[in-house]
């Protein structure tokens, strides 16, 4: 059975058009769980939000046979004594349940669907009705399971009428009709229909649209700056491993070292940007223990000053400024006759007259972040090691996959990762600096400033046991060599260590490891205190409220351009624009060509004179975002639009779904860069003859695969913008038909915020600037295009009943022991809130 999967695995892997090819097994890495499968056993009582809607027959038998006994009721309905077992006892032997097992999980329905010519759903029940379990089959007879649980006990129930089960819960009286995978309601069975052909491509889930459909910037705390931030760096020892030398004729992996943390330096800055103590320096066992154990207890010394709310300093000047007051100093809208007087709670200052929910939500933050360079990709893993024994601290995450992290949190301690927000090493950030901005780390070396912001050298693979440490001398420069660059220091670094040992009078290599771990916190503190007094100047933002670039710079774009967005709340013209969202195209674009003209070396006066002009477009997604853009208004439409007599910048936009025919005559002009790229299954008959011949000499399986492919083929139901039909039209294209046009009210709100960011580049006085104002107007795009279907949901357990019991839900889909004491687990999220 486990080879049969890996195999299904690997077949299903190439298919996908990966590209790769499964050769063979070179590892088993085997998971196991205490693991209940869901499956339902004996009778349950139907919860009482579910017991008067009549939708819903529950057999109350005392076996293990619920899902069978559900089965038979759909197949031989009765009035009379409907939730008795002993009415269907005599047509059990209908039903195929070879191979079954009693209680039955959902991983067998399909079997027994195969066996029975029966299509099965399954619902669960957690406050709300959500798909568990739809099928791919169409058979004739089609039964609805609703699954209910209580404690660790699940039990199947037949749904009679679906319909009605879900229109009582959604107040909806008349005849409803509702999508199996998403449960969104439609009043005609046609709607739904053409819903299910878009909707059935993803994978079951109840879908929520957004009961407030206007979006605009409310988070104004972010104007606050976070007071208390921490900034953190470890080191590790890189302990060798020995292992048996690889065969040559084969692939391999060789583990060459393990990491073991030796040591952490960390600092603490205050409201004032200043040291709120000397940076903290540990070197020695157990350094994420004690790294944990110190970070707890300035979290505590951090709450405590925050609690302490001083009283409101209000002057006569402040007095005046309240009365005379016409604009809330928050939101910056009208104040009419709700005031109220605002003030820092740190420092008692007035800050001015407010809206009173203004004023409300104008708080200080609740977390503490702390600060790490590459948080998700390196040091997580290590600090992970130890969290699991931090006891009553609620332990959270935000993942990024399963083995990554974006952010955790242990109580108000918010782990951030600096990488996210400036994607560069700490060297290159630091050497983007000016000296003047290098406040910390003036204030702490002095004049030694000069010394320390020079790249730092250690001798990483050197460093393999903590006797190291006591070595009162730097070792030879050759023991600086790094085997993942393949090369050692040169001479002028060296001589820096040797400056460096001999300025600070070193006495040995753990003052060494101290000074250059505490130097690498205070530049990193440089760095991002830079970063968020920029962020401050320029967008009133403090980033130390996002966790990534993309969050930071939405929420800037939202607050400058004080845009309100309409939101969809009609589930299908979501989807619709999904489907014309089709990624980046798959193609090989770099073709060999060779010049031959009078400025080359090699030029052959008898053969034709040829030049390669290379050609790259300016801020492309900079354009793109600047230009009139959907604010609100979404409408389906029916009558037609002339869209080749509409302005590029029309108060008025249209999406369309068109069929395009692709005359031919246009081939041969079109064939290098072809119009209107389509996701296509690429099968074998769409290749072309060469294709076919390079994969039949390099013995290559061709299988189809889904691509973003430029092509030369008329497309049909094909999703595009105006503007881009417009540009195909008019390069040759011939609409054959319009199947759906979306109405909508644009214009190009994002222009204000993408212009600020590229005059700022341009008068950038720093090169870390110029990333900056690039990075900001880049990144609102991806976070545009987030997915949040496939958002997970990982949950770190210490608590082995609550683990036995995420791995039992119908949701788990994969578990990684990171500790005894703690366990992460991977949920599928059976809710999505589209946005």
């Amino acid at each position: 059975m486990f080879s049969l999967k890996v195999i299904a695995s690997s077949n299903e892997f190439e298919n996908r058009g990966s590209g790769w090819e499964f050769q063979e097994v070179l590892k088993h890495e085997l998971k196991t769980a205490v693991y209940k499968p869901l499956a339902a056993a004996s009778y349950i009582t139907l919860p009482p939000k579910l017991r008067t809607k009549k939708a819903i027959l529950n057999i109350q038998n005392e076996d293990q046979q619920c899902f069978l006994w559900c089965v038979l009721a759909h197949l031989h309905p009765t009035q009379v004594n409907a939730n008795r077992v002993s009415t269907y006892l005599k047509f059990q032997n209908e039903l195929c349940t070879k191979n079954l097992t009693f209680p039955t999980p959902l991983n067998q329905i399909e079997l027994f669907e195969e066996k029975n010519e029966i299509s099965i759903n399954v619902f669960g029940f957690e406050n709300e009705i959500f798909p568990l379990r739809i099928t791919t089959k169409n058979f004739d007879t089609h039964v609805n399971l609703l699954l209910i649980s209580n404690k660790e006990k699940r039990h199947y129930c037949l749904i009679r009428n679906l319909n009605r089960l879900l229109s009582d819960l959604t107040q909806h009286k008349s005849e409803s009709f509702y999508c199996n995978y998403c449960l969104h309601r439609f009043a005609k069975k046609s709607n739904l229909d053409a819903h299910t052909i878009d909707c059935r491509k993803h994978k079951e889930q109840k879908i929520k649209m957004p009961e407030n459909k206007w979006l605009e910037f409310e988070n104004f705390n972010f104007n606050i700056p976070v007071p208390y931030t921490i900034y953190a760096d470890f080191e590790s020892l890189i302990v060798k491993i020995n292992s048996c030398a690889p065969d040559p004729a084969r692939s391999y992996t060789v583990p060459i070292a393990d990491h073991i943390l030796c040591g952490y330096a960390y600092t603490v800055i205050g409201p004032d940007g200043n040291f709120k103590k000397p940076p903290v320096v540990y070197r020695g066992e157990n350094a994420v223990d004690h790294f944990l154990e110190n970070l707890i207890k300035e979290e505590e010394e951090i709450l405590n000053i925050l609690k302490n709310v001083k009283p409101m300093l209000f002057s006569d000047e402040n007095k005046l400024d309240f009365k005379n007051a016409t604009i809330c100093h928050i939101c910056e809208k009208p104040l009419l006759g709700d005031r109220v007087r605002d003030h820092d709670h740190l420092t008692g200052a007035y800050r001015g007259a407010a809206h009173n929910i203004c004023n409300i939500n104008y708080t200080l933050a609740k977390h503490i972040p702390v600060i790490i360079h590459n948080l998700r990709g390196y040091d997580s893993h290590l600090i992970m090691q130890s969290v699991g024994k931090i006891k009553n601290k609620n332990i959270t995450c935000i993942p990024s996959n399963s083995e990554k992290y974006i952010s955790f949190s242990i109580g108000s301690l918010r782990f951030l990762d600096s990488l996210q927000f400036l994607n560069a090493s700490l060297e290159k950030l630091v050497s983007n600096l000016e000296k003047t901005q290098l406040k910390l780390t003036s204030d702490f070396f002095k004049d030694k400033t000069d010394l320390m912001v020079h790249k730092g050298i250690y001798p990483y693979e050197y460093m393999d046991n903590f006797q190291k440490f006591s070595e009162r001398h730097l070792p030879p420069k050759e023991t600086f060599f790094s085997s993942l660059i393949n090369e050692s220091i040169n001479d002028d670094e060296y001589a820096h260590c040797i400056n460096v040992w001999e300025t600070f009078n070193l006495k040995n290599l753990g003052e060494y490891h101290d000074l250059y771990v505490t130097s690498d916190v205070i530049l990193l503190a440089d760095v991002f205190q830079n970063f968020r007094q920029l962020c401050l100047n320029f967008y009133k933002l403090d980033p130390c409220h996002c966790y990534t670039a993309p969050g930071l710079a939405w929420q800037a774009c939202l607050y400058m351009s004080r845009v309100k967005l309409e939101l969809f709340t009609d589930l299908d013209m979501h989807l619709f624009i999904e489907r014309g969202i089709r990624g980046g195209i798959s193609m090989i674009s770099h073709r060999f060509s060779s010049a031959n003209n009078k400025y080359l070396e090699s030029y052959d006066e008898v053969k034709p004179s040829k030049y390669i002009l290379y050609l790259d477009a300016n801020n492309l997604y900079g354009w793109a975002m600047s230009q009139f853009l959907p604010t609100h208004g979404f409408e389906w439409i029916k009558e037609p639009v002339n869209f080749m007599e509409i302005s590029d910048e029309s108060d008025i936009g249209f999406i369309l779904e068109v069929d395009l025919d692709y005359p031919e005559n246009l081939h041969d002009l079109h064939n290098d860069y072809p119009l209107a790229p389509e996701t296509l299954n690429v099968t074998n008959d769409m290749l072309s003859p060469y294709c076919k011949e390079i994969a039949e000499k390099n013995n290559l399986n061709i299988n189809s695969c889904t691509k973003l492919v430029p092509n030369l083929m008329s497309k049909k139901r094909y999703i595009v913008h105006y503007r881009n039909l417009k540009q195909y039209v008019s390069l040759g294209l011939k609409v054959a038909k319009i199947h759906k046009i979306l109405k909508f009210h644009q214009r190009p709100w994002l222009k204000k915020y993408i212009d600020f960011n590229t005059e700022k580049r341009k008068k950038a006085q720093s090169l870390f600037e110029k990333d900056l104002f690039k990075l900001l107007n880049n990144a609102v795009f991806g976070k545009t295009m987030e997915n949040l279907r496939k958002r997970t949901v990982i949950d770190l357990v210490q608590d082995q009943k609550k683990a036995k019991k995420l791995v039992a839900s119908p949701a788990f889909h994969n578990f990684r022991i990171i500790t005894t004491d703690l366990v992460s687990i991977e949920r599928k999220k059976s809710l999505a809130f589209i946005k």
